[in-house]
């Protein structure tokens, strides 16, 4: 049964803040080994009482994505949260280098989400009022 999965915009525009992600570059070639990094990660998320759940990379009209894997982070983005810190240890070094590889934190603010969604509006409005009418007839 498909499952739908929110976009990472959507998610913080409905947080109503800055929201946490990861990818996995390989997800789609790793996906069937046991020990993949993005299951590997889930059990550590686990393991560590911090809440996820799958979602798509930023939303776009044009484009029609197959889920690759990126997880949602149910965690605010504050350096000071303790649950922050254990996850950020977790992921990168002190230089913000990742520990993991072909793993991806992320962090999207709400601001660049609201954006996302004002640019998609217009574009559709645009669109909506420069469409031809379906019954203008056929072009030779």
């Amino acid at each position: 049964m498909p499952l739908l999965i929110d976009h990472i915009d959507a998610i913080a525009r409905e947080k109503k803040r800055d929201v946490l992600f990861v990818h996995f570059e390989n997800y789609v070639e790793d996906k069937d080994l046991e020990d993949n990094a993005r299951e590997t990660l889930m059990a550590w998320l686990d393991e560590n009482g911090i809440a996820y759940m799958p979602c798509m990379g930023l939303e776009d009209d044009e484009i029609i994505n197959s889920y690759l894997g990126d997880l949602y982070i149910d965690l605010p983005f504050d350096e000071d949260n303790p649950s922050y810190q254990i996850l950020s240890d977790h992921l990168e070094d002190e230089e913000g280098n990742m520990k993991i590889e072909d793993v991806y934190f992320y962090v999207l603010s709400l601001e660049v989400a609201l954006e996302i969604e004002a640019e998609r509006k217009a574009a559709q409005t645009f669109n909506d009022q420069n469409e031809a009418p379906f019954d203008a007839g056929r072009l030779s």
